[in-house]
């Protein structure tokens, strides 16, 4: 089921029309797709779009599970080259708005370095208090929904996640 919080901050800020006409579903999992052309949608998820990005704001959700599955991710941009890279965070408050920022934060640190990745960055809206079993749970079923980017989207470890997060999602994955 998508996280109440982040239910409530998609229906408060996206006009019901567009969460009908953008909600993409693929046996469950259910996602709302964003580019740099979208400003105006953007800006009501408190995101600026420019020259640099993002090239892709997704937020989504596996509305199949007993269990609260859902985040976003953002693409930020892939000038240096595909795909893009950034870790997870999960937090019970993140928003748009703080992934896009943190995938800005490694586009510009990914083409200081001179590597030929763009910059990405996901966020997984959960608890801080979930038993080991349903945080393994969560990362499985992210994992699930990431699995639509994986061309343009590496993830890593942030904060709330760490290398067995990683693994499961690899693992999750086939990579």
């Amino acid at each position: 089921m998508i996280p109440k919080k982040m239910e409530v901050f998609i229906k408060e800020q996206l006009p019901e029309a567009t969460l009908k006409t953008r909600l993409i579903k693929d046996n469950g999992k259910c996602y709302i797709e964003f580019s740099n052309v979208d400003e105006h949608l953007l800006s009501r998820l408190r995101i600026v779009a420019d020259k640099l990005g993002p090239h892709l704001v997704a937020c989504m959700w596996d509305e199949e599970s007993p269990i609260e599955i859902g985040g976003y991710l953002v693409v930020d941009n892939l000038s240096m080259g595909k795909p893009s890279m950034g870790g997870i965070r999960m937090l019970p408050e993140i928003l748009p708005s703080d992934i896009h920022n943190l995938a800005r934060g490694m586009t510009l640190k990914n083409a200081a370095a001179n590597l030929p990745y763009g910059g990405g960055k996901a966020g997984i809206v959960s608890s801080r208090d979930l038993s080991p079993k349903d945080h393994n749970e969560v990362i499985r079923g992210f994992a699930r929904l990431i699995n639509r980017y994986k061309d343009i989207y590496v993830p890593g470890p942030d904060v709330g996640t760490n290398d067995a997060d990683m693994k499961t999602i690899a693992i999750e994955n086939g990579l």
